[in-house]
């Protein structure tokens, strides 16, 4: 979950889900669709009002209710912003930073004036490349503004040693959604590719290239990259983290990849290893030699030369970010509008000065009695989490007991990180947005390559603060929510614990349920690689997991094409999991609260909870996009495939044998 934006327009007539006041959302039982039968289709029982008053906004790939409310937060990150920047007086040294960065993003009348004068210095820089040495100098000095130009690098736990951090360099992300883009015949892959060959055309005639040189240069763009989709792991193979960690020494890397010149890479990057490497998919640079004794300089500088223009992008004049939006999110995703540039400026301020501006989104939004409110929540769940231990038949005694060893090992970070990330050291200027955004990567850069040869920083959180996010790290052996995301509707104190179990419970339950799965067994308590799991409790899982594959792989993601049920995995098992403990701790609650709210008993409105979270409406074209690249399923199965395998849903809506929403043999791990 990243940092969309959406408008938010909620109308009291048109009864919707999450009702909104002036400064929050509430959920609202009154939007349920009691006009579908609940035992058939929970999710449009649960989200048909919802559905049908909130369509896609013009200027969105899709909308949901989280998306709400992160809408909610950026309005509330937005005030923080032009406060800063309305003026210096009476401000931090980091107020004063975000409000400078954010009034020059705004700035776009200089934006406009300066044009390609700064980013000429760069381009012509890439242009005077000759040799080899100055081709790995460039990737390096690209790197540090942000690109990943080749392959990217940067700073990881070395798997074995959990307690160290060790150099990684990896495959790039590429400029497509997914390796399979470039390589596929398929009718949307062929469409996409054709479509972004003319976006590439497109910005190299924004550079002042004639039309004949345009086409040669995204010819040259999309050979290489091509080259390096076909030696990618696709999402599927990345699920496995054994796939993209292999440990190697600066000999090893040169052996592997003679061609490169890597010590003008590392002087050009000011590092130099000494240890190891995680050299994670040691065929992708393979592929990078191959290129680099194949590919002509020509080609390598029109590369390289994109690479940039896509890194400052959003710092550039409006017909670059246009040019942008008309194949990224018109072409590819479906989006009718263009972002506000107060929007983007949102966007880009968060990503380079995330932390300061969720420093003081924390002051203002998030009480302490909020926290410790959840953490009792947390605590609940590991209770119900060690009971399940007890209580599944395919884990052995001595799984078990590492496995309550690994819960009792977890911990639950909430709100905001141990401590604030340090900015003293970039430097901002009014009136100079790209040299902000280039300083500001480069600042982020170096601050991840000093972490090499360092301990872990297990109080660091790697998602914004102020960000309508949750996730767990399986190397820290944390589960992390934000202080943006446990605002109401998602945890809100003024609310029962049927909705607070069901929405925020069951999605911490999902967290905490990926530190025993297929990814979670090969990772202790102290977060080294290590698999604890015997082999008959591999086989057991593997048999159970099996039965998810079979069910999610028959639901339809978008018209002809069904839900990946090996991508999506583990997101489904979490999600059953997850859902399966919430109830299990709400179930344990002081009973005397049995009464209905909104002619709904607890149970029911626990189930409400879960699947309004999931209410989402999205363009057909990001539906096809998504179906191939998201671990997640759509919205509609997180729900049915979730409540069909629960007998406690069953019993609180009176589904029977038979009804679509009542597996016959369900699927079942936690």
């Amino acid at each position: 979950m990243r940092l969309m934006r959406a408008i938010l327009f909620l109308c009291l007539v048109v009864l919707p889900v999450f009702a909104q006041t002036s400064d929050s959302m509430k959920f609202d039982i009154s939007a349920v669709d009691k006009s579908v039968d609940r035992c058939t289709d929970f999710y449009q029982y649960a989200c048909g009002g919802w559905l049908r008053h909130n369509p896609v906004p013009s200027d969105r790939p899709y909308w949901a209710v989280f998306q709400q409310m992160r809408e909610l937060n950026d309005q509330r990150v937005r005030r923080i912003l032009e406060s800063a920047a309305a003026s210096s007086e009476d401000k931090s040294p980091e107020e004063r930073k975000i409000g400078d960065y954010f009034a020059s993003c705004m700035d776009e009348k200089t934006i406009e004036v300066k044009a390609l004068e700064q980013l000429r210095p760069e381009l012509n820089r890439i242009a005077a490349l000759e040799r080899r040495d100055d081709l790995a100098r460039e990737v390096a000095h690209l790197h540090q503004l942000g690109s990943d130009a080749g392959f990217a690098m940067g700073a990881d736990q070395q798997l074995g040693d959990a307690s160290e951090i060790v150099a990684y360099l990896d495959q790039s992300q590429l400029n497509l959604p997914e390796p399979g883009y470039y390589t596929s015949g398929e009718a949307d892959s062929v469409k996409a590719r054709a479509g972004y060959h003319a976006h590439v055309e497109r910005i190299f005639a924004l550079l002042g290239q004639s039309p004949e040189q345009a086409t040669r240069s995204a010819d040259d763009v999309l050979r290489i990259e091509t080259a390096l989709a076909a030696a990618s792991l696709s999402p599927l193979e990345r699920r496995d983290r054994k796939a993209w960690y292999h440990e190697m020494s600066l000999a090893q890397l040169t052996e592997l990849a003679p061609a490169f010149p890597w010590k003008a890479y590392f002087d050009g990057i000011d590092f130099q290893p000494t240890g190891i490497l995680n050299v994670a998919v040691p065929g992708y640079m393979q592929v990078v030699n191959r290129l680099l004794q194949t590919t002509t300089m020509p080609a390598w500088k029109n590369y390289l030369q994109w690479e940039l223009v896509r890194v400052v992008t959003p710092a550039l004049p409006e017909k670059f970010r246009q040019a942008e939006f008309a194949f990224y999110s018109s072409s590819l995703r479906g989006v009718k509008q263009q972002d506000s540039r107060t929007r983007q400026c949102d966007d880009l301020t968060n990503r380079d000065l995330g932390e300061a501006i969720g420093k003081r989104y924390v002051e203002l939004y998030f009480p302490a009695e909020t926290r410790q409110r959840v953490l009792e929540m947390v605590s609940r769940l590991r209770t119900a989490l060690e009971q399940d231990f007890q209580e599944i038949s395919w884990m052995t005694p001595g799984t078990r007991k590492e496995a309550r060893q690994k819960l009792d090992l977890l911990r639950a970070m909430i709100g905001y990180p141990d401590h604030w990330r340090d900015y003293s050291s970039l430097t901002v200027k009014r009136g100079d947005a790209l040299g902000n955004a280039l300083r500001a990567q480069e600042f982020e850069f170096h601050r991840q390559i000093n972490k090499i040869g360092r301990p872990v920083d297990r109080g660091e959180f790697y998602e914004l603060v102020q960000g309508v996010e949750g996730y767990h790290d399986n190397p820290i052996n944390v589960i992390v929510f934000t202080a943006g995301i446990l605002q109401p509707p998602f945890f809100d104190p003024d609310m029962d614990d049927a909705i607070n179990f069901g929405l925020a419970g069951g999605v911490i339950g999902h967290e905490l349920t990926h530190a025993f799965d297929d990814k979670g067994h090969l990772f202790d308590g102290e977060g080294n690689m290590r698999n604890w799991w015997t082999m008959e409790d591999g086989k057991d899982y593997e048999q159970r997991a099996a039965c998810f594959v079979k069910q999610y792989s028959q639901y339809t993601a978008v018209d002809d094409i069904k839900v990946n049920g090996e991508l999506t995995l583990g997101e489904n098992i979490a999600d059953n999991g997850g859902l399966q403990l919430a109830y299990k701790a709400f179930e344990s609650r002081p009973q005397g609260d049995a009464g209905k709210i909104g002619g709904f008993t607890p149970e029911q409105r626990f189930f409400l909870g879960w699947a309004q979270w999931r209410c989402m409406n999205e363009t057909e074209k990001t539906a096809r996009v998504l179906a191939r690249t998201d671990p997640h399923s759509p919205g509609r199965w997180r729900v049915n495939g979730v409540v069909s395998n629960m007998p406690g849903f069953a019993a609180a809506y009176q589904c029977k044998t038979g009804d679509p929403m009542v597996n016959r043999q369900p699927c079942r791990l936690w």
